[in-house]
């Protein structure tokens, strides 16, 4: 006695139902327009904020008539000596490894108190 289950009869779809396709198809549509908006957002927005940006600088400089200015390759490395040496020599604040501590002469606080604790059952 082999028992076989129909799982289409048993859930209740049926690939000819309306109201499956319906749903499968308005799935697919929201699936697909989140994909569309991460698309844009992630992709589209930083890439037309770039070259916009660059462009609009271009513009600005041609209405000054000068042309962008390029940094040279003594300028790079000078730069980047620059920025190891301060890594590298950067000075900081000697500490004292000393801690204080201090007694107060009232030990007690009603937040370490037992009488207020919350597992008092009475």
């Amino acid at each position: 006695m082999s028992m076989h289950y129909n799982f289409r009869s048993l859930y209740g779809i049926y690939p000819d139902d309306p109201a499956a396709v319906r749903l499968l198809i308005w799935l697919n549509i929201i699936l697909l327009s989140i994909i569309l908006l991460y698309f844009i957002f992630r992709v589209l927005v930083p890439w037309i904020k770039k070259y916009g940006s660059e462009l609009i600088e271009k513009r600005a400089l041609e209405r000054k008539g000068g042309e962008p200015a390029e940094i040279s390759d003594t300028e790079n490395e000078a730069a980047i000596a620059m920025a190891l040496y301060l890594y590298f020599n950067e000075m900081h604040d000697e500490e004292s490894d000393v801690i204080t501590v201090k007694r107060v002469s009232k030990t007690y606080s009603p937040w370490s108190s037992k009488l207020y604790s919350m597992r008092n059952l009475r």
